[in-house]
C-alpha cells in the first residue's frame, strides 16, 4: 500500500490511465465471462432437452403403439404364429386383414411377418406392392427378433429405396415370451414419425446411426453426411451392412462440417451449442445418437453481457478515483509514520535479541567444562550473529597473559593451543582490550593471521573477554558479511554473557583444583 500510495502522488496521470486500463479490461472480462457463464447454463438446458427428446423418441417408437400392436400379434394371435413355423393355415385363417388393420390404425407403410427361415410370408403393404418372399434373414432387426427381444430399425427399405423405420416384435411358439422366437411381425414406418419430433423444436437436430451417418433431421441437406473421416475401412464396413441402400455405392459421402460432440462449436462465423444422447434401439451394430444444436447468437445475445460489462467497468472506475483521492492522503500520513515505524522495528528486533540473549545466557551458565561452554557459544554466535566460524582462548589461571584454546568451530586447520597476548591480531585485540572489526575492502580480498590461522573472511570481528578489568579470555568470530553498529553492539553483549559464564567456570574449576589439592587427614589406627 505504501509503494502504491508513493506511485499515485508521484505519478498521478500514470494512476489515472492505469485506472481507465483496468476498468475496460475488467468490462470486458465481466461481460465475456457473463456471456460463457449463460452459454453453459444454456447447453445444460439443451443437454435436458436432448435427453428428453431421445426418451420421447424411444416412447414413441421400441415403446410406443406401433410397438406395443405388433409384440401383442407375435405373442397372442395363433395363425401368425403357425404362418412363421410354415404351418398349413386353416381357411378361416385371416392374416391378411390383420395386417391391414393394423397397418391402417397405426399409419404403418407396411406390416409383414416373417417366418423363422427369414422370408417374408404374409405382408400388407399400402402402395399395394407385393413382396412376399423376399428374404430379409440378414436384416438385424430380424435377427434380434429371432432372440426373443423387441427393436427399431432405421434403414433404407429394399423394396421401396426410401427412408423407413422397422419396428419388429418376436413371434413365440406359446403364448409366453422366451428367450427366443419362431419368427417376426414387422411394421415398416416412414421416417416423418422421428422427423415430426425433431422439425421446429431445435435450431439443428440430427439422428445419426452407430456408424455415424446423419439418417434423419431437420437439416435436408446433412442427411447421409458421415460424422468424421471417411476412411477406406470405415466406408467399407458401412456398405456390407447394406443398411443405406445404394446411397454409398455411387459415392463417398461427404463429411459434417463440424464434430458433434457436446460442448461449442463454430459454423459459418456462428457460434452453437451441441448436446448429445443416445437413442437405444437395440441394435446390434450399437446406439444411435441424437445430436442438437442451439445458435448462441439467438438464445444468448452478446447485447445483454455487454451492458453487465459496462456496468462492472463504471463501477471499477469509480472505486478507482475513489482510491485515488484516499491513496493521496494516505501518502502524507506515511511520510510522517515512517521514521516512528523504523524506531518501533528497532525496538522489536532488539526486544527479540534481548530475549535470544537471555536465552543464550541460560545455556552458557549450565556448562560445567570449558569445552561444553566454547561449543554452546558457538552454537549461539551462529544463531545471534551468523557467525559460522571462529575460536575462543581462555586465560590462564596462573599466567594472565598466556592465552589457551578453549574451542573452535568450523576451522579448515586447528588453531595453534597458546597464544600469547600481543601476537596476532586476537592478541594485540586482546593486549589493548579493544573490540576490532576487520572487513574485506571493495575491490578484493586480503589474507589476515589470526587465531584461525591464514584465512579470507568477509568480515572478523574480535573481542577481550574481561571481568573488572581482568582478561580472561578473547574470541574471533568470522562472519559472512560485514557487520552493521547493530551487529557490533550484539557482539558486545553476547561476550558479556560469556564473561560471566566463564567467570563463574573459572572460579568452579579453581575451587575443584584446589579441593584436589588439600592433604588428606591421616586415618589411627586402633
Amino acid at each position: 500500500m505504501k509503494w502504491l500510495a508513493n506511485f499515485v502522488a508521484t505519478h498521478t496521470r500514470w494512476a489515472w490511465a492505469t485506472i481507465c486500463c483496468f476498468a475496460v479490461l475488467v468490462g470486458l472480462l465481466v461481460a465475456l465471462m457473463d456471456l460463457r457463464g449463460r452459454e453453459h447454463q444454456q447447453l445444460t438446458l439443451l443437454q435436458t432437452e436432448a435427453k428428453r427428446s431421445s426418451l420421447e423418441i424411444q416412447s414413441k417408437t421400441l415403446n410406443g403403439n406401433i410397438m406395443g400392436a405388433i409384440t401383442l400379434l407375435g405373442l397372442i394371435d395363433g395363425d401368425i404364429k403357425q404362418e412363421a413355423t410354415n404351418g398349413l393355415l386353416s381357411q378361416d385363417a385371416h392374416i391378411d386383414a390383420t395386417l391391414s388393420t393394423l397397418g391402417n390404425a397405426s399409419d404403418a407403410d407396411a406390416v409383414f411377418v416373417v417366418g423363422q427361415d427369414g422370408l417374408v410370408k404374409t405382408a400388407w403393404d399400402r402402395a399395394g406392392k407385393l413382396f412376399s418372399g423376399l428374404d430379409v434373414s440378414m436384416r438385424p432387426y430380424f435377427q434380434i427378433a429371432i432372440r426373443g427381444q423387441n427393436s427399431v430399425y432405421a434403414a433404407v427399405s429394399m423394396s421401396t429405396g426410401e427412408r423407413v423405420a422397422y419396428f419388429a416384435a418376436p413371434v413365440f411358439a406359446e403364448r409366453a415370451r422366451a428367450t427366443s422366437g419362431v419368427g417376426a411381425v414387422v411394421a415398416r414406418v416412414n421416417l416423418e414419425l422421428v422427423n415430426s419430433m425433431l422439425r421446429d423444436r431445435f435450431d439443428v437436430a440430427l439422428l445419426l446411426s452407430p456408424q455415424g451417418v446423419v439418417f434423419a433431421g431437420n437439416q435436408d441437406a446433412w442427411l447421409g453426411a458421415l460424422e468424421g473421416v471417411a476412411t477406406p475401412e470405415r466406408l467399407k464396413a458401412i456398405r456390407a451392412l447394406n443398411q443405406f441402400g445404394a446411397h454409398f455405392n455411387k459415392a463417398d459421402p461427404r463429411s459434417l462440417p463440424l464434430p458433434l460432440t457436446a460442448g461449442f462449436e463454430t459454423l459459418d462465423g456462428k457460434r452453437f451449442a451441441v448436446a448429445t444422447a443416445p437413442v437405444r434401439w437395440n441394435d446390434p451394430t450399437g446406439e444411435w445418437k441424437l445430436a442438437v444444436m442451439e445458435d448462441m447468437g439467438r438464445t444468448v445475445p452478446l447485447a445483454d453481457s455487454l451492458w453487465k460489462g459496462l456496468l462492472a467497468g463504471v463501477v471499477i472506475f469509480l472505486l478507482g478515483w475513489l482510491g485515488l483521492y484516499l491513496l493521496k492522503g494516505r501518502h502524507a500520513q506515511d511520510q510522517a509514520n515512517a521514521q516512528l515505524q523504523v524506531f518501533a522495528a528497532h525496538q522489536q528486533q532488539m526486544a527479540e535479541f534481548r530475549k535470544q540473549l537471555g536465552s543464550a545466557a541460560v545455556q552458557l551458565q549450565r556448562c560445567e567444562t570449558l569445552e561444553q561452554l566454547a561449543k554452546e557459544f558457538f552454537i549461539q554466535a551462529r544463531l545471534l550473529l551468523d557467525a559460522p566460524q571462529g575460536v575462543l582462548y581462555v586465560a590462564d589461571i596462573d599466567r594472565p597473559d598466556v592465552l589457551r584454546l578453549a574451542g573452535c568451530s568450523a576451522c579448515a586447520e586447528t588453531p595453534p593451543d597458546v597464544l600469547d597476548a600481543g601476537d596476532g591480531l586476537l592478541g594485540q585485540c586482546a593486549q589493548d582490550r579493544q573490540t576490532r572489526v576487520f572487513a574485506t575492502p571493495a575491490g578484493g580480498h586480503w589474507t589476515v593471521r589470526s587465531g584461525l590461522g591464514d584465512a579470507v573472511p568477509s568480515a572478523l570481528i574480535m573481542g577481550p573477554i574481561v571481568i573488572r578489568d581482568t582478561l580472561i579470555g578473547a574470541v574471533e568470530l568470522a562472519l559472512l558479511k560485514a557487520p552493521e553498529q547493530t551487529t557490533t553492539d550484539n557482539f558486545a553483549e553476547l561476550l558479556a554473557a560469556l564473561a560471566n559464564s566463564l567467570e563463574i567456570l573459572r572460579r568452579n574449576l579453581l575451587l575443584q583444583q584446589m579441593a584436589n589439592q588439600r592433604p588428606q587427614p591421616m586415618e589411627m589406627n586402633p
